[in-house]
Order: C-alpha cells, then structure tokens, then sequence
C-alpha cells in the first residue's frame, strides 16, 4: 500500500510578527497491483499530524513526574503508508516521554536528529521490500531554544550505502524566509514548478499568494487526471503556539452563505464536535 502524495510546507508571514509554517495535503492512498493499474484504498487518510514534544522533571519524590515542557510539532510523511505512519507511531511514545534533571526545552535540530537515526533503523530493517517500502518525512514547527521556525526533511539517499541499500538522509531548512517550501510526494519537479508560479502570481480574491500551495494541491485534488492525488483538502499550522490541524468550511449549497465543518471530507457535525462535556477546538477555514 502506497500514498501518491502532494505535501507542501511553507514559511507563511501574512500575520505581522506571528510567522508560521503552514501544510497542505491530499487524502487519498492507492495501491498498485502486478499490472502497475492503480486502485484507491481510501480518500480520508491522515497524512499531516503532530509529533507531542513531552519532558519531565524529577517531583519531590524523586519519580519523572512533574511536565516542565509541553509543545507539538508537525509530521508528515510520504510514500508508503505502513512505513510513514508505523515510524510516527514508534516516535511518539519516545518524544513525549522526555526526562531532564535541568529543565532543558529539546531543541528541535535534536529531535531531528533522533527522528534521523529512528527512520535509518526502520528503512535498513525494511527497504529489502523494495519501492513498496520507500517513503519520505519532514518534521516542521516552533524551536523553543532558537526561538524560531524550521522544517526538516528525511527521505532516501541512494548514494549513502549501507547494508546493501540505501539510508536517509536530513536535509534541515533553518531560518525560513517568507515562501521558503518544501514539497513532499510526487511529480516533484512540476508541482515545485507550480508552487513557485503560483508565490510569485497576483492574489486573487478568496485565493491570496501567501498560502498558494493549498490551492496547488487542491487543484490537483479537484483535477480528474491527477488519479493519484486525491480525496481531500488537509491544512494545518504549527508555530510558538504548537501544532494545529484545520477543518475546511464548506458551503451547503454554491452561492449560499450555509456552511458547515468538514475534516478529512467528513462533515463534523455536532455529534463529533463534542468529547462529552468538552468540545472539539478544531477550527475551521475556508
């Protein structure tokens, strides 16, 4: 089972003094079988999360209890889905059970770090399974020692070679600038193409430059002959605030100003905004 994925990271700045790094993604993935025909498996994958950054400090009692740093960043990943999200999986329980006897934020080039020693173990123990097995990854978000935003990407390095095959390898991108990208997926070279005409083109009422490659992949999506990037819209945000993911409002009816929440292509209606007492705090955007 494999994603054909469209995933664009970028250094947003249209809010003054508030920059953020803002993803967008398709939903779809597909598999292929012996005759490279290629049939869709589901429209509602996640393929945008956060990672939860934990640490903890020694209670009084001695025991790492007490949460002195709590933060969430962005992942994201490509390519095969088994790979991307089992190494998610893997990473989580690791970075949210974080200890320090001096309080000390993690930085997040050492998060990377790690994440690029943890995706080396999982595709050294699976690339064996050939182009199935391959996949890609890029985390982004807020540095709490920087205090700034980076992003940083992980994917395959044929030149590096290890045990009969190839390793990952981590390409950071520190100190973004405005419209500083990264793209994640296929057709590498045209979508980073239209990434980048479309940065440097007018804005257009409902469709501002600045968030540009939300409207590449949605574009994408919404074409027929782009078979394998499809479903949905996924957008999210992280900056020194954390990891946000967004729902998309969406018009009942063209025209009209009725609107309601969808996630993942799936109306959040008022039954799934709801966790008994607490509500969902998900926002919405059109």
């Amino acid at each position: 089972m494999s994603h054909m994925t469209a995933i664009a990271i970028w250094c947003n700045t249209e809010v003054p003094g508030s920059p953020m790094l803002w993803a967008a993604a398709d939903s779809r993935v597909s598999s292929h079988d012996q005759r490279s025909s290629r049939k869709t498996i589901i429209d509602d994958a996640v393929k945008i999360m956060g990672l939860p950054l934990i640490a903890r400090a020694p209670d009084p009692s001695g025991f790492f209890s007490e949460v002195y740093y709590a933060h969430t960043v962005g992942y994201a990943f490509a390519g095969s889905s088994l790979m991307g999200q089992n190494a998610y999986l893997a990473l989580v329980p690791l970075l949210s059970n974080l200890i320090s006897l001096e309080r000390r934020p993690p930085a997040l080039a050492d998060v990377a770090d790690y994440v690029a020693r943890l995706l080396n173990r999982t595709f050294d123990e699976t690339k064996h399974r050939g182009k199935e097995s391959l996949f890609e990854v890029a985390i982004f978000g807020f540095c709490s020692c920087r205090q700034s935003l980076a992003t940083y990407h992980f994917a395959p390095n044929a030149s590096v070679e290890t045990r009969g095959g190839m390793a990952i390898k981590m390409t950071p991108c520190e100190n973004l600038k405005d419209q500083d990208f990264i793209y994640l997926g296929d057709n590498k070279a045209s979508m980073r193409d239209a990434v980048e005409k479309a940065f440097k083109g007018p804005n257009v009422p409902g469709r501002p430059a600045s968030r540009a490659p939300r409207y590449v992949i949605a574009d994408c999506i919404e074409d027929v002959s782009c078979g394998s990037i499809g479903g949905d819209l996924q957008l999210a945000i992280a900056d020194r605030e954390g990891f946000r993911p967004l729902a998309l409002l969406k018009p009942r009816v063209i025209g009209t100003p009725e609107a309601y929440l969808s996630y993942l292509g799936h109306e959040l209606d008022q039954s799934m905004q709801q966790v008994g007492s607490l509500g969902i705090g998900v926002k919405g955007m059109a």
